[in-house]
């Protein structure tokens, strides 16, 4: 027999676990998935994931909002995340994650791998040295056609030989052609309308994902040490936001370093952070940067449950 709380606590401990676990239910689908109650869900879920969703984020004062989405200059994203590859695989569970180590300043090629498409494909020391981000520079700023690029070229080479999971689901030639085409229908909508996030390209009620699905849709970054952004998925719209030369395009945060956390405890805290990196107008820094007032940092100050 289960036994009853006994304390504030305990029962502030058993309501949370109880709403992750309704939450877990509705982490890929709105309720019922019904126009009228699509709109409703989009109005609370983004503050109840913020709540409830676990992190590691163990001082509450200097805590980052783990689902917040930055506009930042594309060009100070320059590696990709050394971290694991492929980075993108199972981002919902990594989201308010911190991890310490050397992960930050691992040469690409000394990266651990689960699978997942060829690296060469898609990673390089600098993100502009990547075969994707070449071929789509190439095709869009030099008018190269995309069978002569080296990205599709390899791309059909892996198909050819039997690979699987080479490009967005691609299977033939046709397949990979086909992608190029919708890679150029990404592009002519970025240059009428900019770079956008997931939640401003679809109004509510046509959001037939949930939350978290639509969180890790997005232009997702870790952050290293020094603030270094480091980019983890959406490899394709950030090229095209290079060749199109956008000033910006929105991110959401997903790996933090420890160092970097602890460079946030000391802005919040008044003390000196270590000089790892520059901290002037970083885009996780705006929520601390920001007049906050007093109750609302208490009420961040409060506890974590988490670890």
């Amino acid at each position: 027999m289960a036994s009853t709380p006994t304390s504030l606590s305990d029962s502030a401990a058993l309501l949370r676990t109880t709403a992750e676990t309704l939450l877990q239910r509705t982490v890929f689908d709105p309720p019922a998935g019904e126009r009228l109650t699509r709109p409703l869900y989009w109005a609370v879920a983004p503050a109840i994931f913020e709540r409830l969703s676990p992190t590691d984020f163990v001082d509450r004062a200097a805590a980052p909002k783990q689902f917040k989405i930055e506009r930042v200059d594309p060009r100070q994203i320059r590696r990709f995340t050394p971290r694991v590859y492929p980075a993108w695989h199972d981002r919902v569970a990594s989201f308010g994650r911190v991890e310490s180590g050397c992960w930050d300043r691992r040469p690409y090629d000394e990266t651990p791998s689960h699978g997942g498409p060829p690296m060469d494909l898609y990673y390089a020391d600098r993100i502009e040295e990547g075969l994707l981000y070449r071929a789509i520079e190439s095709h869009f700023v030099d008018d190269v056609p995309w069978e002569q690029t080296r990205f599709v070229q390899r791309v059909i080479e892996y198909l050819e030989y039997g690979r699987e999971n080479v490009w967005q689901g691609c299977s033939s030639r046709e397949d990979v052609f086909a992608r190029c085409r919708r890679v150029e229908e990404i592009y002519r909508s970025m240059r009428r309308r900019g770079c956008l996030s997931y939640r401003e390209l679809m109004p509510p009620s046509r959001r037939e994902e949930g939350f978290l699905r639509f969180m890790e849709n997005e232009i997702v970054v870790d952050i290293g040490r020094g603030g270094e952004l480091l980019l983890v998925s959406g490899k394709h719209r950030y090229s095209i936001a290079r060749a199109l030369e956008l000033d910006e395009i929105p991110v959401t945060f997903l790996v933090r370093h420890a160092k970097w956390m602890a460079t946030r405890r000391a802005i919040v805290h008044g003390t000196d952070p270590e000089p790892n990196g520059s901290v002037d107008g970083h885009p996780d820094l705006r929520d601390l940067n920001e007049n906050e007032s007093m109750t609302e940092r208490a009420r961040r100050a409060l506890p974590l449950t988490s670890a």
